[in-house]
C-alpha cells in the first residue's frame, strides 16, 4: 500500500504531500490541472525513466518520495542483494515491513540519485522493488500486460493450484533433462582433445614423482650450497674466533679469569667486588661455552668441491620443477596433486556414452510429456479466463470486442525436443509463448493486444484480468489506473466504479478519473487543482473532506457551474455507491 506521497519542483507540482488511504482512492481534477503529473511521480518511484524536462522552471533539483508498506516477501531479497538493510518492526502480510521509504533525486547537471530506507540504492533496484510496491496501468509502456512473458504468467495464474503442481512438473524434468544434457555435450566433445589432456597430464606427474621432491627440499638445498661455497671463509671466521675466545695465549676466558682473581683480592676491603667477580665468573663460563660450540662447528666445516657439484646438480634439477610447476618446491607437490584429481576425474567421466544417451532422452520424454499437458491445460484456462475478462469488459463499451487467448511454440533449428514435426525449443516454463490477441470490433481480425489496443482499451482489460484473476483475500500491490475511463460513460462508467472498487477489497487502488459516476465510487477522493500566483502555475492536492467531495463530484456533473441540481445528483451518486457496499457486505 501507498501511504504517503511527497513531490516538489515536479512540472507544476511545486510542494506537494499526499496521504493515501487503504481501498479505492480517486484522483480528479480539471483537465490540464496535473493529474496525470501525479502519476508520472510514481512512476519515478518505480523506476521509470526520467529528464531535466520534468524539473520545475527556476529550479536545479526534483525530488520525489513514497512511503510505502510492501508486498510479499521477494522485496527483501531484492534489499539485500542491494546491501540494504529493511525495517524489521512490521508484520503484514507474507512478512512485509512497516513501511519501505523510497526517494528519487533528479538535478538539471544530471547528477541523479535514489535511495531506499535513507540508504544510496540505483534506478535498478527501484525497478525491482516496484512489483512489491506498484503497478501502473496507463497509456506508457508502465502497464506491464504487453509482453509475452508477462502474458504467459497471468494465464498460469488464472490456473491456480493445478498450474502450480503442472509448472514444477515440467521445470523439474527441465531442470534434469538441462543437467543431463550438459554431461553428455561434456562427453561428447572433442575426444582426442581430452585423450591429449590425459596425455599431457600424465606426463606432468611422471616428471614430479622421478624427481623424488620433499617438502621445502630447495630452501634446504640453497643452505648447503651456499654453506659449500664459503667453507673457507666460515672456516677461518670459525678458528679465529675460537683462539680470540678460548685458545691463544691472553685470549677472553684468560683476561676474564684475571679479572676474577684481582677483584678476589680486594673483596675484604671493596664490598661489591665479591658481586663483580661473580658476574664476571658467570661470562666466563658463557664464553668458554662459545668457544667451544664454535671449535665444534669448525670441525664440520670442509670445503667439499664433490658435494658443492652434487648440491648444485641436485638444485637446478629442483629449480627447473619450480619454473614449470611452481615458485617452490611445495608448490610443485601441490600441483602434483591437482593433477592427480584431474587425472582421476577424466579417467572417471569416461562412463558408457550409450548409457547416458538413453537416460538423457528418457528425461527429455518425461518433459516433452509434462509440457504438453502443461499446454493442453493452458489452452483450457486460456478460453475459460477470455471468457471471465470479456465478462468483465462488456459493461465498460467494449461488450462487442473479442479476446482470445492463443500459444505459440517457440521453433528452435537443431533443438533435440520435436514436437508435432518441428523442433521446439524447451524451457522451464514449458514450450508455449503466451499471445492475448484483441479486436476492438466485430469483423476485425484479432491481433496482439499489445499492438491494436488503445491506451484506454489496455487499461479496461487489464482491469478485466486482473478481476478475472485476483483472489477477494489475495495481497496485491497499488495498482494505478490511469485514463482508464476514457471512451466511456454513464452506466458503463458506473460499472467502471463498482469494478475498480470490487478490485480494492484486495489492494489498495488509485485511479485516475474525469467521470463522477466512477469517482463516486472511491473510498477516499482527491482533488487536484491549479492556480496561477504572479508569473507562476502551481498545482495542489487535496484529500476531500465528505462535503466537499460532494462539491466536486458535482462539479465534475456540472463543469464549472455547480448547481443544487448537481449537488442533489452527486449526492445521489456518492450514496448509490456507498449502499451498494453495505448490500454486498450484509450476510
Amino acid at each position: 500500500m501507498l501511504r504517503e506521497l511527497h513531490v516538489r519542483n515536479l512540472a507544476v507540482l511545486a510542494e506537494v504531500s499526499i496521504d493515501f488511504g487503504p481501498g479505492f482512492n480517486v484522483l480528479s481534477g480539471e483537465t490540464g490541472a496535473g493529474k496525470s503529473i501525479v502519476v508520472d511521480s510514481l512512476a519515478l518511484l518505480a523506476g521509470g525513466r526520467a529528464s531535466d524536462d520534468m524539473i520545475r522552471s527556476g529550479v536545479d533539483v526534483l525530488t520525489v518520495a513514497g512511503v510505502f508498506e510492501p508486498v510479499g516477501v521477494g522485496w527483501r531479497e531484492v534489499l539485500e542483494g542491494a546491501g540494504i538493510s529493511a525495517d524489521e518492526e512490521g508484520g503484514g502480510d507474507g512478512g512485509g515491513a512497516s513501511e519501505l521509504l523510497v526517494r528519487r533525486e533528479i538535478r538539471r547537471d544530471g547528477r541523479n540519485r535514489v535511495f531506499v530506507n535513507d540508504q544510496p540504492a540505483t534506478v535498478r533496484v527501484l525497478g525491482d522493488l516496484a512489483p512489491f510496491l506498484l503497478r501502473i496501468h496507463g497509456q506508457r509502456e508502465e502497464l506491464g500486460l504487453v509482453t509475452p512473458d508477462l502474458q504467459r504468467a497471468w494465464l498460469d495464474r488464472s490456473g491456480g493450484a493445478e498450474a502450480s503442481e503442472l509448472l514444477e512438473r515440467v521445470a523439474g524434468a527441465y531442470d534434469r533433462w538441462a543437467e543431463l544434457a550438459e554431461l553428455l555435450a561434456d562427453l561428447a566433445g572433442d575426444q582426442r582433445a581430452r585423450d591429449e589432456r590425459l596425455d599431457l597430464l600424465r606426463f606432468q606427474a611422471s616428471d614430479i614423482d622421478a624427481a623424488g621432491l620433499q617438502s621445502g627440499e630447495d630452501s634446504e638445498l640453497r643452505q648447503e650450497r651456499d654453506l659449500l661455497r664459503n667453507a673457507e671463509a666460515i672456516g677461518h671466521a670459525l678458528g679465529t674466533s675460537a683462539e680470540t675466545l678460548f685458545e691463544e695465549e691472553g685470549s677472553a676466558v684468560d683476561r676474564l679469569a684475571r679479572s676474577e682473581d684481582l677483584l678476589a683480592g680486594i673483596e675484604a676491603w671493596q664490598s661489591e667486588a665479591a658481586g663483580w667477580r661473580a658476574e664476571l665468573e658467570e661470562a666466563r663460563i658463557r664464553v668458554e661455552e662459545v668457544a667451544r660450540s664454535v671449535r665444534r662447528r669448525l670441525d664440520g666445516i670442509e670445503a667439499d668441491p664433490r658435494r658443492l657439484d652434487a648440491v648444485e646438480e641436485r638444485l637446478a634439477a629442483v629449480e627447473r620443477l619450480c619454473k614449470k610447476y611452481g615458485p617452490d618446491a611445495d608448490a610443485v607437490l601441490a600441483r602434483r596433486r591437482e593433477i592427480g584429481e584431474e587425472i582421476e576425474r577424466l579417467e572417471g567421466a569416461a562412463v558408457s556414452r550409450e548409457e547416458l544417451e538413453e537416460r538423457t532422452a528418457a528425461v527429455l520424454e518425461e518433459y516433452r510429456q509434462a509440457a504438453l499437458d502443461l499446454s493442453a491445460r493452458r489452452a483450457a484456462w486460456g478460453a475459460e479466463l477470455a471468457g471471465r475478462i470479456h465478462e468483465e469488459i462488456a459493461e465498460l463499451a467494449l461488450g462487442k470486442a473479442r479476446l482470445e487467448v492463443s500459444l505459440r511454440r517457440r521453433r528452435r533449428e537443431g533443438s533435440p525436443l520435436v514436437v508435432g514435426g518441428e523442433p521446439v525449443e524447451p524451457g522451464r516454463e514449458g514450450i508455449d509463448q503466451v499471445v492475448f490477441l484483441f479486436a476492438p470490433n466485430p469483423g476485425e481480425e484479432p491481433q496482439p493486444l499489445s499492438r491494436i489496443a488503445s491506451g484506454g482499451e489496455l487499461s479496461r482489460v487489464s482491469l478485466g484480468l486482473q478481476l478475472a484473476t485476483r483472489g477477494e483475500r489475495e495481497a496485491a500491490p497499488t495498482l494505478i489506473f490511469d485514463e482508464v475511463d476514457v471512451g466511456i460513460g454513464g452506466a458503463q462508467a458506473a460499472a467502471l466504479g463498482r469494478k475498480l472498487r470490487r478490485l480494492s477489497a484486495s489492494g489498495q487502488i488509485l485511479a485516475v478519473t474525469h467521470l463522477p459516476q466512477v469517482a463516486s465510487y472511491g473510498h477516499h477522493h482527491l482533488r487536484v487543482t491549479k492556480a496561477v500566483e504572479g508569473d507562476r502555475t502551481s498545482a495542489s492536492v487535496e484529500v476531500l473532506s465528505e462535503e466537499r467531495r460532494v462539491e466536486e463530484v458535482a462539479r465534475m456533473l456540472a463543469g464549472r457551474e455547480v448547481t443544487e441540481l448537481s449537488v442533489s445528483h452527486a449526492r445521489e451518486l456518492l450514496d448509490g455507491a456507498a449502499a451498494e457496499e453495505e448490500r454486498a457486505a450484509a450476510p
